[in-house]
């Protein structure tokens, strides 16, 4: 099975790929996490993504690797309005986010594993060669290398809207200099527009991560967010030029708490 379906099909560190999973660590990290942007494709309900999901998938994932699971937990996306999705690449369905002590740890999943690989799973309904959704992967520390911005999110009534940004650089720039304008110009001018509550970003700990770039922005609600980026912002382009996020990009809306816990919860199927 190549990578790329893999990654396009893998719903949770488990079924990421073999590649990606041993490939050298970028740096030395401790507790690392795994997000996996779920993407709906069009027409297709969430509760078919949900049922199978928590039917069938993540009860296998946790049976194949809760020896070195941490947490595992899941995000239902804010259906992202029209407006946002004609200016940003924004996705909809489910982030998840899995926890493990270290890479060694997440690595050490994979070899000799007697509860199989993709195969060995239930498939989702149009089986592993056509899914209802795609989904893509990043292996990141737990907490971010870069921190721009952090107020402070007290408890209130609505959750706060997090952006989750997944990242890479065209590939006649490098990572070196695409980090320096990012660092710079780009980070700094974002962390100014009004509404932002946090914002951070991660370096993937995989060569082979299909974004090696993360960046998570949070705000009040979807009209603090608006208020920040549509219409678009002035910022600065960088050599490389473009518009909007200047990079090749997806992301998703998730609020700031999962709602299924699979390690702690116990609920009914949808």
């Amino acid at each position: 099975m190549s990578d790329n379906l893999t990654r396009r099909t893998a719903l949770a560190a488990g079924l990421a790929s073999l590649a990606a999973a041993s490939a050298t660590p970028a740096h030395a990290v401790g507790a690392m996490k795994h997000y996996i942007l779920v993407d709906l494709k069009p027409g297709v309900d969430q509760l078919v993504l949900d049922r199978w999901y928590m039917t069938f998938h993540a009860p296998q994932v946790r049976r194949a690797f809760k020896a070195w699971q941490r947490n595992y937990v899941s995000y239902r996306s804010y259906l992202p309005t029209e407006e946002a999705r004609k200016a940003y690449p924004l996705q909809y369905g489910r982030m998840t986010e899995i926890q493990f002590d270290s890479l060694a740890d997440f690595q050490e999943t994979r070899p000799n594993n007697i509860y199989g690989g993709l195969q060995s799973f239930t498939p989702p309904p149009g089986g592993w060669n056509a899914p209802p959704f795609e989904s893509t992967t990043a292996s990141i520390p737990v907490n971010p290398q870069h921190v721009y911005i952090n107020k402070d999110t007290p408890p209130k009534e609505l959750p706060y809207l997090r952006w989750i940004i997944f990242f890479r650089y065209p590939k006649d720039v490098t990572a070196e200099q695409g980090d320096a304008w990012y660092r710079d110009t780009h980070a700094p001018e974002i962390a100014r527009l009004p509404g932002v509550k946090r914002y951070v970003s991660y370096e993937a700990l995989t060569k082979t991560a299909p974004y090696p770039r993360v960046a998570e922005l949070w705000f009040d609600d979807y009209a603090a967010w608006k208020a920040a980026f549509l219409p678009g912002p002035k910022l600065t382009a960088p050599s490389w030029g473009g518009k909007g996020l200047f990079v090749d990009a997806i992301s998703m809306f998730v609020g700031e708490n999962p709602d299924v816990d699979f390690i702690n919860d116990k609920r009914s199927i949808p």
